[in-house]
């Protein structure tokens, strides 16, 4: 890996394409290159994207049943009987927004996931597929060099030669 600047060019390690940079796809492969400079400590959740999503996925489950849980336990446990104050209900219904919220955040990283698994599909796809080659080269759009220097040196010929016949 070679250091140039702020960022680090390195190879990719699946496919050896050069002029990579850490923390990201491969541009040919679709890889995930990890920072091996900063590999001290694991990072929470993982990684790579997938990890950090799954990781994500967890985390939101656990906690959407969690406040779902607590939700059910105070209304059963209170629901009907004379002793509840206010604050157990609203307790409950807040814990219910929790659980829904959490809930919608799975749906999300669900569908986060599966569009991540089907945009590294497709750049294998696109891995294997050869590059386009390049057709023939169009010089037509191009200047000719000969008009621009020589319309240049003939303009500084003629005042030296006015210059010197003045004299």
């Amino acid at each position: 890996m070679q250091q140039t600047g702020d960022s680090a060019d390195m190879f990719c390690p699946m496919c050896g394409a050069d002029s990579q940079s850490p923390k990201a796809y491969c541009r040919r492969c679709g890889e995930w290159l990890p920072d091996i400079r900063g590999r001290g400590g694991i990072a929470f959740g993982g990684e790579t994207p997938q990890q950090n999503v799954f990781t994500g996925l967890f985390i939101n489950a656990l906690s959407a049943f969690a406040a779902l849980f607590s939700a059910i336990a105070l209304y059963v446990t209170y629901l009907g009987s004379g002793e509840a104050k206010w604050s157990i209900y609203v307790a409950a219904a807040a814990c219910l927004c929790i659980a829904g919220w959490q809930a919608s955040s799975f749906i999300v990283g669900l569908k986060l996931r599966q569009r991540l698994k089907r945009l590294g599909e497709a750049s294998a796809l696109e891995e294997r597929r050869p590059p386009p080659a390049l057709g023939e080269p169009d010089l037509n759009s191009f200047v000719p060099a000969s008009s621009i220097t020589e319309n240049t040196t003939e303009f500084l010929k003629e005042p030296a030669k006015e210059r010197t016949t003045q004299r």
